[in-house]
């Protein structure tokens, strides 16, 4: 019977406790969180989930538990203000195989190059949580792309662009198979406005990020409105729209003489996607999401940025990335 930690019972950890549900091997999960009501929430949600082909062993505890038995893989779904501690504590008193980390990753620079270290001193392999790669549609759309340098737009209203724009942006990586951009933040609106997850911060505006390839990233946020969201994705041999809210795109390709065709895009819910996640990485060491150096090169090429653009409008300077 295989090892699981979920660490961070909250509304995105509770979503991959339900997903788990639905493994096709036999696991012992351990859920982890300090707050007692989220471990009921997350306990009432998984008993309200369709049963799988496995009853697994399942237990809720407020600490991190300090075990000499192997983990097989630790799902860390906190905050970004705290999960620099808890990625510590886990992987210092457990011996824990792989891990899945949610985005954004960590609010230091320097956190990420120590979690680096220590996850190579201790001999884990790490994801990250940037799931356009593992959606139908877009996963295929790498596909189509074939190595063509793209225009990729994005365009909303008050959609959250800092916590999405990660996503895109690595979603134009693992198309492009390009991870360096450089990003111009000069279209940004000031000031900032409050994230829904209080203590954290918003942008609205727009990001234009520019890949080594030649390939292009426009990622535009209204900050009023309800324009829905639309990813436009486009090559010399194919264009994509994308409407996400109502699962639908349409490509027109160059072999077909231009004709447009209507194709399913629908997003998967995050209880959907994790299963097929763990069990790619017990049964193959392997997963579809993003390895963590990679990913560690699409976040600091945001989040500098980021940071310089908020400290230019203000005399005390913050060395902290105020987003989630």
């Amino acid at each position: 019977m295989q090892k699981i930690y979920i660490i961070g019972a909250g509304q995105l950890g509770s979503r991959h406790l339900q997903a788990l549900k639905h493994v096709r091997l036999p696991l012992a999960i351990t859920v982890i969180d300090p707050s007692a009501d989220s471990l009921a929430v997350a306990r009432e949600r998984y008993d309200a989930f369709a049963t799988g082909q496995h009853i697994h062993q399942i237990e809720y505890t407020q600490h991190i538990p300090h075990s000499s038995e192997q983990i097989d893989l630790a799902i860390v779904a906190t905050n970004a203000n705290i999960r620099k501690e808890v990625v510590t504590e886990a992987l210092q008193n457990n011996c824990i195989k792989y891990m899945i980390l949610e985005k954004l990753l960590f609010q230091k620079s320097a956190d990420f190059r120590e979690t680096d270290r220590l996850l190579s001193e201790v001999g884990t392999t790490a994801w990250v949580n940037c799931s356009m790669r593992v959606m139908p549609f877009y996963r295929a759309a790498k596909q189509e792309i074939a190595g063509n340098k793209i225009l990729y737009q994005v365009t909303g209203s008050q959609y959250g662009l800092v916590t999405n724009a990660i996503h895109y942006l690595d979603h134009i990586a693992y198309l492009t198979g390009a991870l360096d951009y450089e990003l111009d933040t000069a279209m940004l609106d000031y000031p900032p406005i409050p994230s829904k997850r209080k203590g954290y911060l918003e942008l609205s505006g727009n990001l234009t990020a520019r890949y080594a390839d030649g390939s292009m990233g426009v990622i535009t946020c209204y900050p009023g409105g309800n324009a829905p969201v639309q990813v436009e994705i486009l090559s010399q041999n194919v264009r994509m729209i994308v409407r996400e809210a109502e699962g639908k795109a349409w490509v027109s390709r160059a072999g077909e003489d231009w004709q447009w065709t209507e194709a399913d895009a629908r997003i998967l819910y995050q209880s959907e996607m994790t299963a097929g996640l763990v069990e790619d990485i017990l049964g193959q060491g392997t997963c579809n999401l993003t390895p963590y150096r990679d990913s560690v090169k699409v976040h600091l090429n945001l989040l500098e940025p980021l940071l310089s653009f908020l400290n230019n409008y203000t005399q005390e300077k913050s060395a902290l990335y105020p987003f989630t």
